[in-house]
């Protein structure tokens, strides 16, 4: 009866769902096909970005491209203050990274620089990371974790200064030895933000760093297509 009286609506259609996107929508997202479970662009990968420069995360478990008309809506989440798009994609990613994350002890949002925090209100990671954590059975790590610097804003930016723009921006500063973590972010483009946090958790004593996100940017020439 309260599922009946409390219906929610599709985010993409505005239709009568049962949770989050509706099946038909879902349906239409952009998905990448045959993703290399490394870096998680599709194959072949014409230049795999663990070869660009050191790499910290074991492996990439993101089954969505962000093409339209799912770019849309992360932008929605991200700048737009629909933080309700977090939980729905949460949902998405939930069947699709389950195997990914089976052993996975963790979850740790890509944190936002405090004055960035600040002028959007919320993390868009996290609200990506708590419905998903829930999901998974696993705890959200977000006390000493933190991003030190504000950082250049990535959109648009190549690979190289995507890097030099992270370099040495996270700090972990509580213990994870032992640890199996899976970071978690709203877009993955060139890699270079998951890996720098990556690398942080490492050495802090993390053993196993995925990462785990809403969309991945194909690489240019790569097919996207639903499935």
């Amino acid at each position: 009866m309260l599922r009946l009286l409390f219906r929610e609506s599709c985010p993409s259609c505005g239709g009568l769902s049962d949770a989050g996107f509706c099946s038909v929508c879902a349906a239409d997202l952009p998905r990448t096909h045959d993703a290399c479970s490394g870096c998680g662009l599709a194959r072949p990968v014409a230049q795999c970005p663990r070869r660009l420069a050191p790499w910290h995360v074991d492996a990439v478990a993101t089954p969505f491209a962000y093409a339209p008309p799912l770019d849309r809506h992360v932008q929605q989440l991200k700048y737009a203050g629909a933080r309700s798009l977090g939980r729905a994609f949460a949902l998405l990613l939930t069947p699709a990274v389950r195997d990914a994350c089976r052993n996975v002890d963790a979850l740790v949002a890509v944190p936002l620089h405090r004055r960035r925090l600040r002028e959007r209100g919320y993390n868009q990671a996290i609200e990506i990371a708590r419905p998903l954590c829930r999901a998974l059975g696993v705890p959200l790590l977000l006390r000493g974790i933190e991003r030190r610097h504000a950082s250049p804003s990535q959109t648009g930016g190549s690979a190289v200064q995507r890097r030099a723009g992270v370099a040495a921006a996270f700090h972990v500063a509580r213990s994870v030895a032992g640890l199996r973590i899976a970071i978690v972010d709203d877009v993955i483009t060139t890699g270079a933000t998951v890996n720098a946090l990556a690398g942080a958790l490492r050495a802090a004593g993390a053993t196993r760093c995925i990462a785990v996100a809403a969309a991945r940017t194909p690489e240019a020439g790569s097919q996207t297509r639903n499935r």
